[in-house]
């Protein structure tokens, strides 16, 4: 599975971070991506993540 944020969409609420801290990060104004695979073992955790951005600015590509 791959990740992506979508910088025009993120409000840098910074729950995806708090939520998976292994797969994203905050840059200087959106939270980024830090891998280019998500661990099997996250994607759980990313979908989660995903289904709880409120500005749904986390895009998953499986």
């Amino acid at each position: 599975m791959k990740v992506k944020v979508d910088p025009d969409l993120c409000t840098a609420c910074e729950l995806c971070v708090d939520s998976v801290p292994d797969v994203f990060e905050m840059g200087d104004d959106v939270a980024q991506v830090k891998v280019k695979v998500v661990p099997s073992d996250l994607e759980d955790d990313v979908r989660d993540a995903a289904d709880s951005c409120p500005a749904e600015a986390i895009i998953i590509e499986e």
